[in-house]
C-alpha cells in the first residue's frame, strides 16, 4: 500500500475475508456497517484499529510519498556523497514530516470519531467518550508478557471485547444469587460475592506496591488516622470517626518528607447512582466527595496531603489520579533510570489490567445458587416439622 498506488479493488478480496472471517473470531458478535467504521479508529480513539484497507492504502500511499520525499529528491539528483549539513537537512525534512502526517492522521480520525458519535444514540455516543479516556485502552495495545501479568485466556479477552462496546456476554447465568434479573451493569454492583471489595483491593495493593517500588518511605495499607480531641471542622461532611482509615499512606510522594494519604475508589459508570450529564462530571463528584470526606482532617490534624484517586470500570481515570499517575511515573524514572514515557505507559498497563482482570472475575465469578421459591417452601416445610418432633 505505501509503495502502489490505486489498488483500492486489488485489496477488496482483504477486507472480504476481515469481515467474514477475522472479525467475527475476535468480537465474537455481529456487526454492522458503523460498527466496521469504529473498529477502524486506533485503540485510543475507542476503536480496535483493524483499519480497512481499501480506504486507507490511498492515504498510506501519499504518506509514504511525503515522508521519503527528501530521500527521492537526492536519489534523483545522483548525490553519491552527501555532507553532514546535507545529511541533517534531509533528517529534519523527514523527521517533519513524518510529525506531520502523525498530526494529520490524528485529526483524520477525530473527525471520524466525531461521525460516528453523530450517528450514535446518546447514550452510546457517551460511552465512546469513555473509551477515548486516557488509561482505557491500555490492556489493547499491551504485548502479552505473563511475566508482568498481561495475558488474558481466549474467554477474557472476549469478555473484555463485549464489554468496552456493550455486547452480549454470553453464557451469564440469567439470574445473580441475591436474586436479581442479571446482566453487566448488576455483576459490577453487587456486593456479593464481595467482587466490588475485591477490585477495590487488588487496586489499593497496587498503588502500595508501586510506591514502594519507586523508593517511598513508611509505606502503609489502611493506616490508622490520628483520633479527633477537640478539633472542629468547618464541613458536617467530614469524616470524625475515632477508628477512620485511609487505604495508602506513604512519604516522599509529592515532596521528601511529607506524608501523604490515598484513597481509592472504583465506580462504574453504567450504575443508576453515577448518572451525570458528562463523564468528566461524573469523576469530579467522586473526587469531591473523598476530598468533602477527609481532606480537612488530613489538613488539619495529620498535617499532611491527601490524594483520591478516582477510576471507573472501564479503566478511566480522575484528573487527580492522573496526576499521581505522573509523579510516580517520575520517581520511577528517577530511581531506575528509564524512560518517563515507558515508566507512564507501564503504570497505565498495571492499572488496567488489574481492574480489567477484577471486573471480568466479578461477571464470571461464582456467588452461590440464588434461591429459588420450591427450596425456600421446603426450608419451611422443614422448619415446621423439626418444631412438630420438638
Amino acid at each position: 500500500m505505501r509503495t502502489i498506488n490505486n489498488i483500492e479493488h486489488l485489496l477488496q478480496p482483504l477486507e472480504k475475508a476481515i469481515q467474514v472471517s477475522f472479525l467475527p473470531t475476535v468480537v465474537k458478535h455481529t456487526f454492522n456497517e458503523l460498527d466496521r467504521l469504529i473498529y477502524t479508529l486506533p485503540a485510543k480513539f475507542g476503536g480496535l484499529g483493524i483499519f480497512d484497507p481499501t480506504k486507507s492504502c490511498h492515504t498510506e500511499f501519499s504518506s509514504s510519498t511525503r515522508a521519503t520525499a527528501p530521500l527521492v529528491h537526492a536519489i534523483k539528483d545522483q548525490q553519491l556523497f552527501l555532507t553532514p549539513e546535507e545529511n541533517f537537512a534531509i533528517s529534519k525534512e523527514t523527521s517533519a514530516a513524518k510529525a506531520g502526517i502523525t498530526i494529520q492522521k490524528s485529526a483524520e480520525h477525530k473527525i471520524t470519531l466525531r461521525r460516528v458519535q453523530e450517528r450514535l444514540p446518546s447514550e452510546k455516543a457517551q460511552h465512546m467518550e469513555l473509551l477515548c479516556k486516557k488509561g482505557t485502552s491500555a490492556w489493547l495495545t499491551t504485548l502479552p508478557l505473563e511475566e508482568f501479568g498481561f495475558v488474558l485466556n481466549k474467554q477474557e479477552f472476549s469478555d473484555a471485547i463485549c464489554l468496552r462496546y456493550n455486547y452480549i456476554i454470553k453464557n451469564m447465568p440469567h439470574r445473580c444469587a441475591c436474586g436479581e434479573a442479571n446482566s453487566i451493569n448488576h455483576a459490577l454492583c453487587c456486593k456479593k460475592g464481595g467482587y466490588v471489595s475485591m477490585r477495590h483491593n487488588q487496586l489499593r495493593d497496587l498503588i502500595a506496591h508501586l510506591l514502594t517500588s519507586v523508593g517511598c518511605r513508611d509505606v502503609q495499607t489502611e493506616p490508622p488516622l490520628i483520633p479527633i480531641d477537640n478539633e472542629v471542622f468547618d464541613r458536617k461532611s467530614v469524616n470524625t470517626a475515632a477508628e477512620a482509615r485511609l487505604d495508602v499512606s506513604a512519604r516522599g510522594v509529592w515532596n521528601s518528607m511529607d506524608r501523604t494519604f490515598v484513597d481509592v475508589r472504583v465506580f462504574h459508570h453504567g450504575a443508576p447512582s453515577n448518572k451525570c450529564p458528562t463523564i468528566e462530571k461524573s469523576f469530579q463528584k467522586h473526587e469531591n466527595e473523598k476530598k468533602l470526606t477527609y481532606n480537612r482532617r488530613i489538613l488539619q490534624v495529620e498535617k499532611a496531603t491527601f490524594t483520591p484517586l478516582v477510576y471507573s470500570t472501564s479503566g478511566a481515570m480522575g484528573d487527580e489520579a492522573e496526576k499521581f499517575q505522573k509523579r510516580v511515573a517520575t520517581l520511577m524514572t528517577y530511581k531506575k533510570g528509564n524512560l518517563y514515557s515507558d515508566c507512564i505507559s507501564y503504570i497505565r498497563k498495571k492499572i488496567r489490567f488489574v481492574i480489567l482482570r477484577t471486573v471480568l472475575t466479578a461477571i464470571r465469578g461464582y456467588r452461590g445458587h440464588a434461591l429459588r421459591a420450591d427450596d425456600i417452601n421446603s426450608d419451611i416445610h422443614l422448619i415446621d416439622h423439626l418444631k412438630d418432633d420438638i
